[in-house]
């Protein structure tokens, strides 16, 4: 049996049925204290009695691809095997809770500091060795990008996170044939940053031989020097969809079909939990246009995603947010349609208004806010440190206006 934890509190049981597939139970004392239907783990789990399917939130807790498959070989497990993995890999996940095997011997969480030689010869093996995992790691992290989980200590340093002690950074490289994306990211997070919807910081950094990009997880916040956990899930896990649904391609939104997943889904969990509704469908419009501008193509179910707490829930902010558009062999076409059309150079200011209509969202609010929000970008875009990306947000923006 495998126990979901929240500092220390036992807040649910996960088991495994004859078929494979993993069901939550709720705590008793979460099921008093809770009203019936608050998304607690997840919006596709909400407080129950009854036990429900968790293999879509359990599943979106693990990386992707060949880096499932590197941190699967690493515990001599199948990649098919979620209940093991959570068992190896789950005290720290995305988000606020642990998964600990019930009868696991107690570990202590700590870190183990990083010379500048040792981290550099870390990243150096990341292709080989995904995530940098360690007989002592007990960390993942959803996606394909090579990346290590770090700690940053309270003297400015790097540290491994061990046993399950949270980690606060993410150091991405570059992966691939597609040079300069690092860079490109770095620029549209600071433009996310510049316009609102970015709220953590990120940095580029030399480290050894090798440049990387320093992301602060959103999902973790310090607390009196400690790292405090924060709970978050991806738009797929709220859906429960397993990212291997369709071939792979559960993330992205097939064209001709309402989903899911879909925009109209996000807005739907919005309507469904948020505290301010009305604000939260607004920002998610600003997001929609912010992606649509900048030419990320990629903004899929795993790329977005919700903050629970209180009962609530609230769009959590942008990341992943590179301009594919700059890459021609990177996805060109939109991982979610609007207002069906997956082509970003058919896509209209109008048809940004129509799917913004699907979410309720009357033309009399849209309209004003699109514009706003244009504007904001293309003011913000003016001195990036990227004079690619800034051209490419500025030449959207133009087609945009210019086919109203």
């Amino acid at each position: 049996m495998l126990e979901v934890r929240r500092d220390g509190e036992l807040i649910a049981q996960l088991d495994t049925t004859r078929s494979g597939r993993l069901v939550c139970v709720y705590s008793d004392h979460v099921v008093d204290e809770f009203p019936g239907g608050t998304p607690l783990l997840s919006c596709s789990l909400p407080v129950s009695t009854q036990p429900q399917d968790a293999s879509g939130w359990t599943r979106g807790l693990l990386p992707e691809g060949r880096h499932l498959a590197g941190v699967a070989a690493a515990a001599d497990l199948a990649a098919s095997d979620t209940y093991g993995l959570l068992a190896r890999y789950g005290r720290d996940i995305a988000g606020a809770f642990e998964v600990i095997e019930g009868n696991a011997a107690p570990r202590t969480p700590t870190i183990d500091a990083y010379t500048e030689e040792s981290l550099a010869t870390e990243l150096a093996a990341v292709e080989e060795n995904p995530l940098g995992i360690h007989d002592d790691s007990e960390l993942s992290i959803a996606g394909l990008q090579d990346k290590l989980l770090v700690v940053r200590t309270a003297d400015g340093r790097w540290a491994r996170p061990r046993y399950g002690y949270p980690s606060s950074h993410i150091l991405k490289l570059e992966s691939g044939p597609h040079t300069g994306l690092l860079r490109a990211e770095a620029a549209g997070l600071e433009l996310g940053r510049r316009v609102g919807l970015v709220t953590f910081d990120s940095w580029l950094e030399v480290i050894g031989e090798q440049e990387v990009l320093v992301v602060e997880r959103f999902d973790r916040a310090s607390v009196d020097g400690a790292v405090k956990r924060l709970h978050q899930e991806d738009l797929l896990q709220s859906l429960g969809i397993q990212p291997e649904g369709r071939q792979g391609r559960a993330k992205y939104q097939e064209l001709g079909t309402a989903g899911p997943p879909s925009w109209w889904h996000l807005a739907d969990r919005l309507d469904s939990y948020a505290e301010d509704r009305n604000h939260q469908l607004g920002e998610l419009l600003r997001v929609m246009v912010f992606n649509l501008v900048l030419g990320n193509a990629d903004a899929h179910a795993k790329n977005l995603a919700l903050i629970l707490e209180g009962g609530h829930a609230a769009l959590a902010p942008l990341y992943d947010v590179a301009p594919t558009q700059l890459w021609p062999r990177l996805r060109r076409t939109q991982a979610l349609t609007i207002a069906d059309k997956n082509d970003p150079e058919a896509i209209t200011i109008h048809d940004l208004h129509t799917e913004a209509a699907r979410w309720s969202v009357s033309r009399a609010i849209a309209e004003p806010l699109v514009g706003d929000v244009l504007a904001l970008i293309r003011e913000a875009s003016q001195d990036l440190d990227h004079p690619e990306v800034s051209a490419l947000v500025g030449s959207n923006i133009d087609r945009l206006i210019m086919g109203t």
